[in-house]
């Protein structure tokens, strides 16, 4: 299943030189957050619910394709409720983030904009409680 999002706005401090992280939320965000983080829309705000992310799924950011090689385990519930996940790019970045997903040695991290497309490919669940 492909869960489609854009990129919105971009806080000041959110896309730092030299950092390998990107903090995403959906439009619910305070303003404190949005000096920090990239926000999302989701284009269909039901499938967002549906996001069940594992390892050796991938994310498509603006075509470029990364596998993601490890999912904290607090990801696909953020991802659900406050549209909120850390993207770790680089080749090892910092481990025990509970809220990230990570793409060890892919290169370096995409650059982000408004109206950058985010797609978030995955197995479809049976369901989700």
């Amino acid at each position: 299943m492909d869960v489609k999002a854009h990129v919105t706005a971009i806080g000041p401090q959110a896309l730092t030189d030299g950092d390998e992280m990107v903090i995403l939320f959906n439009q619910t965000a305070s303003e404190a957050l949005r000096e920090v983080a990239v926000i999302q829309k989701f284009v269909t705000p039901e499938d967002q619910a549906k996001i069940t992310l594992a390892v050796n799924d991938h994310v498509t950011i603006d075509g470029h394709d990364y596998v993601i090689s490890r999912v904290g385990k607090l990801v696909n519930d953020n991802l659900e409720s406050i549209g909120h996940v850390t993207l770790v790019f680089g080749e090892a970045g910092p481990s025990g983030l509970q809220n990230a997903l990570h793409f060890d040695n892919q290169g370096v991290k995409p650059a982000f904009k408004i109206g950058t497309e985010i797609i978030y490919h995955f197995a479809q669940a049976a369901t989700k409680d």
